[in-house]
């Protein structure tokens, strides 16, 4: 299949679901779901593996049972993801609440930017509406699709509600060029870095994990304050957001500390209601060398 027609079928789906109530949208996740975990198996070994070493204190029907809650929540958020391309402000407003919008807010009065980091948690997608929301412009720093149409749509989708896009790779230029005007730079770290020799090894969910530290490089050469945005599902189909303070002066503290605070504050939160991050990811594919 041709990236082309590939993209041409995602668009027809993405209009298809303009017309999908949130019932109906939810049957259909509940179908997706059944078929991904018991016919598919959709890196089901993956998930397993990651779920039984993170909680080796948690029995086999423990991990079943958050396995399957990964599951559903999973197919809950890429069928919300992709009925969020055609939703409204007003919709996306309504469903997607910033808690505490005077944390940043107050910094922009301020003049300061700040980089606010998050993990694939809950519905972030929906988070393309802080655009409307909040004082600063907003800046997503984000890794293009390999499927150029699909790369064009999606970034389209985001800049209609006030988001400017920039890809990883230009990152420092960004700053650099920004650096006298207050912007909020969005941020998902919790992945695996690409360059596992130059990451930050710490324990996360009893494993050594390979941790982005570009991010805190950034924030302490140009003393820019960092959050953590805390999305959770408060009903089904309702969000909100809380920003938690990890730093407001990164220049004074120690090469490391950001990172251990971002961490360390994900890990409570997944350990809370672990079924909302990504457990198909293949997180821990790298394992730490004598030269890490």
């Amino acid at each position: 299949m041709s990236k082309r027609f590939e993209s041409i079928i995602i668009y027809f789906l993405v209009q298809l679901f303009r017309f999908i109530p949130f019932p109906l949208l939810y049957s259909i996740s509940w179908l997706a779901y059944i078929l991904a975990y018991y016919f598919w198996g959709y890196r089901k070994k993956i998930v397993f593996n990651n779920l039984t070493n993170a909680f080796p204190e948690k029995s086999p029907q423990e991990i079943v049972f958050i396995a399957k809650q990964f599951y559903r929540n999973f197919c809950d958020v890429l069928a919300e993801t992709v009925k969020g391309q055609t939703m409204s402000e007003s919709a996306l407003t309504k469903r997607f609440h910033v808690l505490n919008p005077d944390l940043l807010n107050n910094l922009f009065y301020q003049k300061k930017s700040v980089i606010s980091i998050g993990a694939h948690y809950a519905n972030s997608e929906w988070g393309k509406i802080l655009g409307k929301q909040l004082m600063h412009p907003m800046i997503i720093i984000y890794s293009p699709f390999t499927n150029k149409y699909l790369n064009n749509y999606n970034n389209r989708k985001r800049v209609k509600f006030g988001m400017q896009l920039i890809p990883f790779f230009r990152t420092v230029r960004a700053f650099n060029e920004l650096k006298n005007d207050p912007h909020c730079f969005i941020m998902g770290v919790d992945q695996r870095p690409f360059d596992q020799k130059t990451a930050l090894w710490l324990t996360f969910l009893n494993q050594d994990t390979a941790c982005h530290k570009g991010y805190e490089q950034i924030a302490r050469k140009f003393n820019i304050p960092v959050v953590y945005s805390d999305i959770q599902r408060i009903k089904k189909g309702f969000y909100t957001l809380e920003y938690i303070m990890l730093h407001e002066e990164p220049s004074q503290v120690q090469e490391g500390y950001i990172v251990h605070q971002f961490m360390k504050t994900l890990e409570e939160i997944i350990r809370k209601k672990p079924e909302n991050w990504l457990w198909s990811h293949n997180r821990w594919k790298y394992k730490r060398t004598e030269q890490n």
